[in-house]
């Protein structure tokens, strides 16, 4: 296996960086929709007296928590793959089939990123919340950078993959 040249190594540890900011704003997130969802069933079952707009607070936290979600699973491979090629085929054509695959990735990343960030809202009207009227379009920004980090980790490992096609590739499953 060629050595890593220190600007990948260096790519490689900011991509880290950015992926536990991500997963520190999904956390939070986490530990915030906890508290809301606990509140929100105090007000409700005990004190008999629901709380107005909990679904609006409580929906635009899920979108928090889905970008740190997406965006920590891309750099940690913690998304769902299923490795059939592998069984019936050699390593070449597996090489092969990576680098296909890591391109459609990218593209269709780079596809959602797009939307996200120029074409997510379309009506004005579906662009806010129903009870207090909070914008979507910053927690569609957020998930926007959160795809945007999946394409760029799906870039890295396909410039990853290239640089090692002959030897092991850094980002390869192993089972």
């Amino acid at each position: 296996m060629p050595a890593r040249p220190g600007s990948y190594r260096w790519f490689d540890r900011q991509l880290g960086r950015l992926a536990g900011l991500f997963a520190l704003a999904g956390s939070l997130a986490v530990a915030g929709l906890m508290l809301i969802t606990v509140v929100a069933v105090i007000w409700r079952y005990f004190l008999n007296r629901p709380i107005f707009g909990i679904e609006d607070i409580s929906v635009v936290t899920l979108t928090v928590m889905a970008a740190g979600a997406v965006a920590y699973g891309a750099r940690h491979r913690a998304h769902v793959s299923v490795d059939v090629i592998s069984h019936f085929a050699g390593r070449r054509i597996r090489r092969l089939t990576d680098l296909v695959m890591r391109l459609l990735a990218l593209g269709i990343l780079a596809l959602a990123t797009y939307a996200l960030f120029d074409k997510a809202c379309g009506a004005e009207k579906a662009c806010i919340t129903a009870n207090f009227s909070i914008a979507h379009r910053p927690f569609y920004y957020g998930l926007g950078l959160a795809f945007g980090f999946y394409a760029l980790q799906m870039l890295f490992e396909l410039i990853g993959g290239i640089l090692h096609f002959t030897g092991s590739d850094p980002h390869e499953l192993r089972y």
